[in-house]
């Protein structure tokens, strides 16, 4: 059993799942989507954005961009008091393990009550060994969709994943792969 997975059935059904919301994330994303575009991991010119995606976790990168950085690239772009790492499993293990502004949700249980809003990070297992996982960014949601960036998609950044969503942000399709959603708690006025 992947880890994520794992991680899911130990998420409780909910019976409401807070608003959230992370300031200037559009902008920021909007940024790196500038960026990279018409640009791969391979190009010299990227290296640069790729160091400052693992300075920003503290990991001691070695120019290789074949190392994924996926979890890199969420960490970077969410910053602030986002628990970044260089591994998905781990910044959603982080999440869990701190009381907020950060919490984690299971999609498979709560999807009624799941409202996408810009900064959210949906997870979800991938194909390999147990601990290997992937999670993207709410980019946007509008005209009926949310738009999920990821990095390391393609060997770029990019909107990786469009959700169909009613006029509340509710998706109104199954989410599938995704499992785990982590929400930043929109602070009171």
């Amino acid at each position: 059993m992947n880890i994520i997975e794992e991680i899911e059935l130990s998420l409780p059904a909910e019976s409401t799942i807070p608003n959230s919301g992370v300031a200037g994330i559009a902008d920021r994303i909007s940024g790196q989507l500038a960026i990279w575009a018409g640009k791969k991991e391979s190009d010299p010119s990227m290296f640069e954005t790729l160091k400052a995606y693992w300075d920003n976790v503290n990991f001691g990168w070695n120019g290789d961009p074949n190392i994924p950085w996926s979890a890199a690239f969420v960490s970077y772009v969410l910053g602030g008091d986002f628990p970044g790492s260089a591994a998905h499993r781990k910044y959603v293990e982080k999440v869990i393990a701190t009381d907020g502004p950060w919490t984690a949700h299971s999609i498979p249980k709560n999807a009624d009550k799941i409202q996408l809003n810009p900064g959210d990070v949906l997870v979800k297992p991938r194909s390999g060994n147990r601990y290997n996982s992937h999670g993207a960014v709410v980019y946007s949601v509008q005209n009926g969709v949310a738009s999920l960036v990821g990095g390391n998609v393609s060997n770029t950044a990019k909107i990786e994943d469009k959700i169909a969503v009613d006029s509340q942000g509710r998706p109104v399709e199954s989410m599938a792969p995704w499992l785990i959603v982590l929400k930043r708690e929109q602070k009171k006025a």
